[in-house]
């Protein structure tokens, strides 16, 4: 539940409000101010994962309570915290290359159809699918999902690749915010 709230709802959180921040004119403000333009993306950012860890956490209070989630609560929120970075930029990337929110609605169904399903259906049904290794996703729902058992990733393989993910979608979404910025004005 929480990887489906987590990609689902993040991703169109973050979108829906920086669409309706475009058209009350906040980007156009901002270009204006002597912040750097990136304060802008990290504070975004900040707020949907800040909310991400906290649903994690009362999650996991109010379902096995305080005792059993001592052992489990970091892993589940360092791998809440990748995830919820990786949707929410990725969020709030497309809201700054796509025009409306109609255009939005496509990319929310490919993240959907494509990222969520195919993961989803392959690590809790028997349909299995030879290529699920080589998504990217698939790794980050095994992290959360084995970290709510007890068995928390290990590979620093896995830590290096989710934070150069992370850093090259910040760029990115960067660059387009500050693309957008140049078209508002």
């Amino acid at each position: 539940m929480l990887f489906i709230e987590i990609v689902a709802v993040g991703f169109l959180g973050i979108a829906s409000v920086l669409f309706k921040e475009k058209q009350m004119g906040v980007i156009r403000v901002h270009a204006i101010m002597p912040l750097k333009k990136s304060l802008f993306v990290f504070s975004k950012v900040l707020l949907f994962l800040l909310t991400d860890l906290v649903f994690a956490a009362l999650m996991i209070l109010f379902n096995i309570g305080l005792a059993e989630a001592g052992g489990i609560l970091p892993g589940v929120l360092l791998q809440t915290a990748i995830l919820s970075l990786i949707m929410a930029l990725a969020g709030f990337g497309c809201t700054m290359l796509l025009r409306d929110f109609k255009q939005f609605s496509l990319a929310y169904l490919v993240i959907a159809l494509f990222a969520a399903t195919p993961v989803f259906l392959a690590a809790n049904t028997s349909v299995k699918m030879a290529w699920i290794n080589y998504h990217p996703f698939y790794h980050v729902y095994m992290g959360l999902k084995n970290a709510f058992f007890g068995m928390p990733v290990t590979s620093p393989a896995y830590y290096i690749c989710a934070a150069c993910v992370i850093i090259l979608l910040f760029g990115i979404v960067e660059a387009a915010f500050r693309k957008e910025m140049g078209r508002e004005g």
